[in-house]
């Protein structure tokens, strides 16, 4: 009983120098603007609108539980408390929209930022080629663009202020990790060659970039997307082969991991268990 009551005491703890940590950090944010050091904001696009068939789960991944709540959560939240954020896009499955909806709703998400729901396609380019559609339509062209994968529930408000503030150098930039594994290439079950991990990162999202240069090389992209859409795996990708924008790395985050299967998700719901403080 003693031990619950700690328990219980360290996390309202926890909560509250969150709280005090995140109210700094805005106050610097709203300082840096008056000063006329910021003058664009963001747009966030959570990709939401793929089934996870690794996860072999009747229900799609991104609405099992995490902490008691939907896996997507945790990233519209995230999004949600950052003050540079100034509007999200959930890019859901059209069966989803209505459910999606409602969640937002119950959440009282709407009253703290612009959430809009977009209906994706097949393929994860198909679903960000339609948030830029939004964005140029209905959204805000202006503003930076983090394209983000709901899966990723784990990153931190630390590394969204590092991405923007590299996106004054770039107007293309990425998080990854160092591999630390060796990587070999196979052929038809024997290995041809190893590669120098030394120059290897393992991508991670948020990706972020200028509106115009990702919208640009998308349209560059998509009357070849038949010839392409196996070759592509991430957004960068597509700068990286249909615009001459140079693509900027940053350090990452190893808890920033990307839940696959169904092991994933019960270890982190065990190591995670008070994880909504924001």
């Amino acid at each position: 009983m003693e031990t619950e009551k700690e328990d219980r005491k360290t996390d309202r703890i926890e909560k509250e120098e969150n709280k005090r940590t995140r109210k700094d950090k805005n106050e610097s944010i709203e300082k840096e603007k008056k000063n006329g050091a910021v003058n664009r904001s963001v747009t966030a696009v959570i990709l939401m609108a793929g089934t996870g068939k690794r996860m072999h789960t009747e229900e799609k991944k991104q609405f099992l539980p995490l902490c008691g709540k939907p896996l997507f959560c945790a990233s519209v939240e995230r999004f949600i408390s950052w003050l540079r954020c100034e509007e999200v896009l959930l890019v859901v499955g059209a069966e989803d929209k209505e459910t999606v909806d409602g969640f937002v709703e119950q959440e009282g998400w709407r009253k703290e930022k612009k959430i809009s729901i977009v209906e994706g396609g097949a393929e994860r380019f198909d679903s960000v080629a339609a948030a830029l559609h939004f964005i140029e339509e209905k959204g805000k062209p202006e503003n930076y663009v983090f394209i983000h994968d709901a899966a990723r529930p784990f990153f931190t408000e630390d590394l969204l202020e590092h991405l923007y503030k590299e996106l004054q150098y770039s107007k293309a930039v990425i998080p990854g990790i160092p591999v630390k594994d060796t990587i070999k290439v196979e052929r038809d079950g024997v290995v041809e060659k190893s590669l120098d991990r030394k120059t290897l990162y393992a991508v991670q999202t948020p990706q972020v970039f200028d509106f115009q240069v990702l919208s640009r090389a998308f349209k560059s992209f998509l009357p070849r997307r038949e010839e392409w859409k196996d070759k592509i795996t991430d957004d960068a990708m597509i700068v990286e082969e249909f615009s001459k924008e140079r693509i900027r790395l940053i350090a990452g985050e190893e808890e920033n991991i990307k839940i696959t299967v169904k092991e994933d998700l019960r270890f982190l719901n065990e190591k995670h268990k008070n994880f909504f403080p924001f």
